[in-house]
């Protein structure tokens, strides 16, 4: 069965994502609010990448597995969590047994994929007691304005509400599901929303190329919003947005947390 294509270039990234992208202290604790005790238990890192936030609960206590479907990703998470606890599967179509999970996470997948319905059931299925913790943007959250660097404008309902993703967690099997903002409060997740906290990493080249973002531009575009970009930073423009969209996601937040329980 074929894997849906997703944004951005992950075999590529691979080779430079850990020298930007990291475990961000705000996404962690907005997990672990939710994810509870570790004790041992049993927790599935969906489409977990690199394994950073992998690493991170593992050394909190929880046995973790990540699965991704790009081989390339995966041989970084193998090498932090060690032999068996990296396997090759796609979202919609995860290699476990029913039940095999305490609980899980999906972290920044959401949006990349086309159809989230498919693994959202597999999440379902594959856990026994929750919960699922998601972390994606929303239509509340604000919106990013380094698009108007590189000529793009979202339309506003670009993102899903969070009702949206909430009703497709329903639908999908969990019965009760929470969800609320939150604000980046580092740049260590190194993501287009962590980044509009710093006016010198949003500018930055080799924090933009570790995005799915930058893998939807073509070259000239790609040239041009950087050369905008640095202007900005020059004449501190770049700084005084940075600030007025922080004022603006201290009220809407820069993204959303979601719990979802079988």
């Amino acid at each position: 069965m074929a894997t849906p294509t997703r944004p951005g270039n992950y075999r590529e990234q691979a080779k430079t994502y850990d020298l930007t992208r990291g475990a961000s202290p705000t996404i962690v604790r907005a997990v672990a609010e939710h994810l509870g005790e570790p004790r041992g238990r049993t927790l599935l890192d969906i489409a977990g990448g690199t394994g950073n936030y992998a690493q991170v609960f593992a050394t909190r206590g929880f046995r973790v597995t990540v699965v991704d479907a790009q081989l390339a990703m995966l041989e970084h998470s193998a090498r932090k969590l060690g032999g068996g606890h990296a396997v090759a599967g796609a979202a919609a179509h995860l290699p476990f047994s029913d039940g095999s999970f305490d609980c899980a996470t999906l972290v920044h997948a959401v949006h990349l994929l086309q159809d989230p319905s498919p693994a959202l059931r597999e999440a379902h299925r594959v856990l026994r007691e929750g919960p699922l913790v998601a972390v994606d943007p929303t239509r509340e959250n604000a919106p990013l304005f380094v698009h108007e660097y590189f000529g793009l404008h979202p339309p506003d309902d670009a993102r899903p509400s969070a009702e949206d993703i909430a009703l497709l967690l329903r639908r999908a099997g969990f019965a009760t599901v929470e969800h609320h903002p939150f604000v980046y409060t580092d740049t260590a997740d190194g993501s287009l929303h962590a980044l509009h906290t710093n006016a010198l990493h949003l500018a930055g080249p080799a924090y933009l190329r570790n995005t799915s973002f930058w893998y939807g531009l073509d070259e000239e575009a790609r040239r041009a919003g950087l050369d905008a970009l640095a202007r900005d930073l020059r004449s501190g423009r770049l700084e005084e947005r940075v600030r007025a969209h922080y004022l603006e996601a201290a009220v809407r937040g820069h993204e959303t947390v979601f719990a979802a329980w079988p």
